[in-house]
């Protein structure tokens, strides 16, 4: 019947995720989509996202590859291409280049606001995007099926399923578990289950930064930031820079050995003074030291918070994805492409003329089978490279008495730590998940 192909999705956050995903599901014009996003605007922070081989993928099915044609971006590349050169960087005099990176696959660099602009474009008319409404709190509703959404505002909203990709702190994922909690009649497996609701700190600090070009060229005329991206790596710190146009951006990342998130607060973001990232990285070389000594006064500080060893990410008629469902430290520069590849295969699911009302919370299932596995070890895999980073790898014993052949395994080791990214695989995903809905409706 018809109307059993009819229904209604609400998805909790206008980030890149949820507006992939409404994108997607934009498709079936049987379906109705409210994205609801707590800020008053549509609007991204944050570091731009790298799209590689899988990604791209999920851009040339949206069509997102001639919206990027049209504002002149360049397309990724087949093949190696020319990464950023890593140094060991932790000492005052005679740091060194240990390894001159070549990735597998030319990536893509979008700034967030620019995708953002991009995606709201493929929404179809069955589509509405709600800003300024925060959800509060989520009921199921037993009689009609539907869960039912409360806002900050006093307003209510329902559907035959909700979404959470309303990121790390996501209010999608507190409820989620909490529910999930109270269900249990066991006090253990209902501790267990509150214990998935907060994000976790990662152990690391990022200070974002810029410097000018003109003025680094003045201080330091060779300096090696101002023409190629660079790695600089210490114990238990590192920084990654790249030149863009008149400034040279960076990124300080610190991992403080012992300390806990309970010393230090739990604001994502708060601005510090440039000293603050200066008494950090006091003995390292000057390169580095002049690129802290010139850069803006104020400094942003980002705790960088992350979703780690979620048992699922979809209970009945609710799912998580993006970062709701396994945000990840930024050391391969993946997550943001994650929660792109949650949304295609989700989105396609749920536009999929064999999905309907009846069969939806099974049709989830198949989303988190194929989906949280692969995203949770491609979170572990960035884990890793940032303790690669930072001298801290089980496999790699590395500090500043360590020599050069020492130094360049640990290099050539995290040249292969990118390979995956060259191999694709979304249209593969997508044929299975296609092959189990078949089978579902069968």
């Amino acid at each position: 019947m018809e109307t059993q192909r009819t229904f209604k999705v609400i998805i909790c956050g206008a980030g890149v995720g949820g507006l992939a995903l409404a994108a997607f599901i934009s498709r079936n014009a049987q379906v109705e989509v409210v994205v609801y996003e707590s800020k008053p605007e549509v609007s991204a922070a944050g570091e731009a996202i790298a799209i590689w081989k899988r990604s791209w993928q999920v851009f040339q099915d949206m069509g997102l590859d001639e919206e990027l044609a049209k504002r002149n971006f360049p397309t990724p590349k087949e093949g190696e291409v020319r990464g950023p050169i890593y140094r060991k960087s932790d000492q005052k005099e005679d740091g060194y280049d240990f390894h001159s990176h070549l990735m597998p696959y030319g990536p893509l660099s979008i700034p967030r606001p620019k995708l953002l602009e991009m995606l709201q474009a493929k929404l179809g008319p069955n589509c509405r995007v709600l800003t300024s409404k925060r959800a509060i709190d989520f009921v199921v509703e037993n009689k009609s099926a539907q869960v039912s959404v409360m806002f900050s505002d006093g307003t209510r909203d329902a559907a035959d399923i909700v979404i959470g990709a309303d990121g790390v702190h996501s209010t999608t994922r507190k409820w989620f578990f909490t529910d999930l909690a109270n269900q249990q009649t066991d006090p253990v497996k209902a501790e267990a289950y509150l214990r998935l609701v907060p994000p976790k700190w990662s152990g690391t600090y990022a200070y974002r930064c810029n410097v000018p070009a003109e003025a680094l060229q003045a201080k330091f005329p060779d300096h090696r930031a101002l023409t190629n991206p660079y790695i600089w790596c210490g114990q238990d710190k590192h920084v990654v820079s790249y030149p863009f146009g008149a400034v040279v951006h960076f990124i300080c990342y610190h991992s403080p050995p012992g300390e806990t998130l309970d010393s230090v607060g739990d604001a994502h973001v708060v601005d510090v003074p440039k000293q603050h990232v200066i008494d950090a990285f006091v003995d390292w070389e000057p390169e580095v030291c002049v690129m802290l000594e010139l850069m803006n006064p104020k400094v942003s500080r980002w705790t960088i918070f992350v979703v780690e060893g979620l048992p699922l990410s979809v209970s009945g008629r609710v799912a998580l994805m993006g970062d709701s469902a396994h945000a990840m430290t930024p050391h391969q520069g993946v997550g943001g492409g994650q929660a792109i590849e949650d949304a295609h295969l989700l989105g396609r699911l749920l536009a999929h003329p064999k999905t309907t009302k009846d069969n939806l919370p099974a049709v989830l299932q198949i989303y988190q089978d194929i989906r949280l596995p692969f995203a949770q070890k491609k979170a572990e895999r960035s884990r890793l490279n940032g303790l690669m980073y930072e001298f801290n790898h089980p496999d790699f014993r590395v500090n500043s008495k360590s020599s050069r052949v020492e130094m360049e395994a640990l290099g050539k080791a995290v040249g292969e730590t990118f390979g995956w990214l060259a191999k694709g695989g979304c249209d593969d995903d997508w044929m299975e998940a296609e092959e189990r809905l078949n089978k579902l409706v069968a």
